[in-house]
């Protein structure tokens, strides 16, 4: 602590006003020293190819990605389930760009626009899907072992539903978590849109008569 002299006129306070200063901005500026380095916003990185053995039998149209509160923020979440298997953290130094059901959706739609169709593929009806995100979590099992799980629900529009569940390794750390978590999902895009394409086109409802 800067301890200030007793004035005893007016350069006294002219000292003590400035040393009063100088006190302050030391201690701002120790302040600002002492502040911890913003987290790193993270994202999927850069859509990757549409696998070319697997076109569709006609276009996907991604309507959403849900997902529960819990998913809904920027953390990145993970387990340590080989020590605390009930506690459910995020990293101090890492945070998703977005909320990863946007990242999802983004990243799906991308791919989605880059799908090859079969013959004939592009004269069908498109088919609407809804996912919802139910889960996303690095899992360590040891000190430097872990994988990320990302379990989807898909919903076609004629209320078909189907599970879909990918897990990828990690390695120890939060690049790991989202290098795996878009794997997963890059892996789990050609399956649901592979399934929903093929789901049997609906006739339209014929309009009755006035």
């Amino acid at each position: 602590m800067i301890r200030l002299p007793r004035t005893g006129g007016t350069d006294g306070v002219r000292r003590a006003l400035t040393l009063g200063g100088l006190a302050l901005t030391l201690a701002a500026l120790s302040a600002c020293g002492s502040r911890a380095p913003a987290p790193t916003q993270m994202d999927l990185g850069p859509a990757t190819a549409w696998p070319a053995q697997t076109p569709l039998a006609r276009r996907v149209d991604l309507q959403s990605v849900g997902a529960s509160e819990m998913l809904q923020g920027t953390g990145i979440a993970y387990r340590l389930s080989d020590s605390d298997p009930y506690a459910r953290r995020v990293y101090r130094d890492a945070r998703w760009a977005a909320p990863l059901p946007v990242l999802v959706a983004t990243r799906l739609r991308q791919q989605y626009l880059r799908a090859p169709l079969v013959a004939g593929g592009d004269q069908q009806p498109a088919v609407a899907v809804t996912l919802e995100l139910e889960e996303t979590l690095q899992n360590f099992s040891g000190a430097t072992r872990s994988e990320v799980q990302v379990r989807v629900t898909a919903t076609a529009d004629d209320g078909t539903q189907r599970a879909f569940d990918r897990t990828e390794p990690s390695g120890a750390n939060a690049e790991g978590a989202v290098k795996a978590t878009a794997a997963a999902v890059d892996a789990l895009g050609p399956e649901i849109a592979a399934w929903a394409a093929a789901l049997p086109v609906r006739e339209p409802k014929a309009r009755g008569r006035r």
